[in-house]
């Protein structure tokens, strides 16, 4: 009857006989005497020939499977020696005799060992080298770890003696934890075996899914697997000999065959392929597949349809392209496009391309892009990667801070980036505005800037007088030499959206004056004598005027009323300083005025109508107006129609008796005053010019020839 060995002695031949079938010698002395070539890899082309349904390659596998069954029995043969011999040693021998041998197998694994085989072939290897062949290192390395547990615990339990409660615990379990840990390793090897148990008979049966699971496990004939899942149409494959290719024509084909069946990144990879090739023929095929890859929502591919129209904007300026552009460029964004994200986030930050100025949203996007180290081709070739993007999150950082800050450092970049750019989203401009007249309160550059926006209208701002002209009001309120000037200037001009107002002009000019007067250089003079000519200029100009001239509320007070005498102010000072765009209304005041008796009106009329600009010169209107001046006792009307009929001139002919009647009644009227003319008696330009001329008149008439 066979007595049944006890915990420890089960303990002790396990221990041995797992290590020894772990042992390298041996495992390798064990095939070449059972005459088969010592390598792993055909150890593992065994195993797999018993899955093919063919009886030479199950044959085959057979006599490699026959070494490892003759070393297993010999293995489990000297474990059983051992462990006998270990029974009758005593304590504590039998226990250094057994952690000693395990030990020294165990530790045997790890040095390199020399092995020959047929053929005079030889080869030099450590375990963990000749098994990377067939297993992953992590797998093996983790099998390993697994193994010296167990060998630990074996050990320890041939140490403790039968009746210790750990024996009596592990006698109560071993068999449900040996069945649990069988089970787990059978699992195990079926997992890790999965390509060649379950994948390689249905790829022999045509599973082009099984085919690509074959494909993956192996590298010898991986390419064969997958031109056969290819050529079924399985686009994993296809992907993988696109990318594996070398030769442009056969990738072309299979370009080809995953575009046809609908896989946008092969279609897109097809469209790049064809634009490298060139030629009218393939950009036309290109065109066709990036249009497919962009209705299949692949990011890549509408990006390249966003730069495109891109172009077509800046240079049509269209704002229904850029509706487009911005539909194709969110979608492409949300279909994973990198540089779609990349593009919003800077279109974001600028308030350019139709989108408005959200640092939020520009934040967004770069915090997307900077948490990801999977850069795309275009980031590689523009030379961005992550730093980039974070460099940006800083900037958006101290753009916030500045904002809520006031710092005007900050708002005065924000503001001229708003105002310069591209296609701005809505609100970015007056965003743009309205950071650079906060600056401007502080900052003199700031308000020169913002003034020649508002008064030009520069980079699509609106051009707004109005406001130009209340900075330049306060440019010049703070002492801004060149402010003063252009105020001046416009105050004198009417331009930049003022009215010609010569009192204000004339304040302005005596401030300026005051400030560079105290001023001993020679530009500060040359200036002060500018200045000067500009009052007397205007000194001349009130004199043509009649009087002071007025400033703008006061000249409208006086348009508005509506007698003969207000029209005539008006024209005057019309006539004198506003310009030539006011002579049009000055004559239109003047026609009112003379029509209501008003005798000035009439003679500044007819010296209009015979010595204006070439537009205006009418003799016969001249006449008229200048009969009307005499009618309405105008003095120096009255002498100048007397005048020319005594001589003939301008359209009438020589009347002396009617001249004769002319200088007598201006004499007569100057004389009683009854015109209210005031005329000094001994002016040679009034009486005795009038009393000349009458004398000359009268004398022609009486040395004149009858005419019979």
């Amino acid at each position: 009857m066979m007595i049944r060995p006890g915990f420890q002695e089960r303990c002790a031949r396990w221990s041995l006989l797992l290590t020894m079938l772990h042992t390298v010698p041996a495992v390798w002395i064990t095939p070449v005497a059972g005459g088969t070539a010592p390598t792993i890899a055909l150890l593992a082309f065994g195993v797999a020939s018993l899955l093919t349904p063919d009886r030479a390659t199950l044959f085959l596998g057979l006599i490699v499977l026959i070494p490892a069954l003759i070393y297993s029995a010999i293995a489990w043969g000297l474990a059983w020696l051992a462990a006998m011999t270990l029974q009758r040693l005593q304590q504590p021998v039998r226990h250094w005799l057994l952690a000693i041998s395990i030990v020294a197998l165990l530790a045997s694994t790890y040095f390199p060992i020399f092995i020959a085989g047929g053929h005079n072939s030889s080869r030099s290897a450590r375990l963990f080298e000749l098994f990377d062949n067939t297993f992953s290192s992590t797998a093996l390395t983790s099998y390993w770890i697994v193994l010296h547990v167990v060998l630990a615990l074996l050990f320890t339990g041939h140490l403790l003696r039968n009746d210790h409660p750990v024996i009596t615990f592990a006698t109560r379990w071993h068999k449900p934890v040996l069945a649990t840990t069988v089970i787990t390793l059978i699992s195990a090897f079926l997992f890790h075996s999965y390509s060649v148990l379950i994948c390689r008979p249905l790829a022999e049966l045509g599973s082009t899914h099984a085919q690509v699971c074959v494909a993956k496990s192996t590298s010898r004939d991986q390419r064969y697997w997958y031109e056969r899942a290819a050529s079924d149409g399985n686009v994993e494959a296809i992907a993988w000999l696109i990318e594996h290719t070398a030769n442009r024509r056969q990738r072309l084909i299979w370009l080809r065959k995953g575009a046809e069946l609908g896989d946008a990144a092969i279609q897109f990879a097809l469209y790049r392929e064809l634009m490298r090739l060139g030629g009218p023929t393939a950009a036309v095929e290109a065109r066709r597949w990036l249009d497919q890859a962009v209705e299949g929502d692949y990011g890549p591919a509408q990006y390249v349809l966003v730069e495109t129209l891109s172009r077509e904007i800046y240079r049509t300026q269209s704002r229904a392209l850029l509706a487009e552009h911005n539909t194709w460029l969110e979608q492409a964004a949300e279909n994973g496009s990198r540089m779609a994200k990349l593009r919003l986030a800077q279109y974001y930050s600028s308030g350019s391309m139709g989108y408005s100025a959200d640092l939020a949203k520009s934040r967004f996007y770069y915090e997307a892009l900077a948490n990801t180290n999977e850069l795309s081709d275009s980031e590689r070739a523009l030379q961005i990667d992550t730093a980039v993007y974070q460099q940006r999150l800083e900037e958006l950082d101290a753009w916030e801070l500045g904002l809520k800050n006031h710092d005007p450092t900050v708002v005065k970049a924000l503001a001229k980036r708003y105002l310069r750019s591209q296609l701005p989203g809505p609100g970015v401009r007056k965003l743009g505005i309205s950071l650079m007249e906060q600056v401007a309160e502080k900052d003199d550059t700031a308000r020169d800037e913002l003034i020649v926006l508002l008064r030009t209208g520069a980079n699509g701002v609106a051009k707004n007088l109005d406001a130009a002209k209340s900075w330049l009001i306060k440019a010049a309120q703070s002492g801004d030499p060149a402010a003063m000037d252009r105020l001046t200037n416009n105050y004198m001009s009417g331009r930049e959206g003022f009215a010609v107002d010569y009192p204000k002009a004339r304040h302005w000019i005596n401030v300026f004056v005051e400030k560079y007067q105290g001023i001993d250089t020679d530009g500060a003079r040359a200036r002060v004598r500018d200045l000067q000519n500009k009052l007397r200029y205007i000194d001349r100009l009130e004199e043509q005027a009649g009087g002071a001239l007025l400033g703008d509320a006061e000249l409208i007070r006086l348009g508005q009323r509506n007698d003969a005498e207000s029209h005539y102010r008006y024209a005057r000072q019309l006539l004198a300083g506003h310009g030539t765009d006011s002579r049009r209304e000055a004559i239109a005041r003047l026609q009112e005025a003379a029509a209501l008796g008003h005798g000035a009106a009439s003679w500044r009329l007819t010296q209009i109508y015979e010595k204006g600009f070439a537009s205006e010169i009418d003799p016969d209107a001249a006449l008229y107006y200048l009969h009307l001046a005499v009618d309405e006792h105008h003095f120096d009307a009255a002498r100048e129609l007397a005048m020319r009929y005594e001589y003939g001139k301008r359209g009438l002919k020589q009347d002396l008796q009617r001249a004769i009647e002319l200088y007598e009644s201006t004499l007569a009227a100057g004389r009683d005053n009854r015109h209210d003319w005031n005329l000094d008696p001994n002016n040679y330009n009034h009486f005795k010019w009038l009393e000349s001329r009458l004398r000359q008149a009268r004398l022609k008439l009486q040395t004149r020839p009858v005419v019979e």
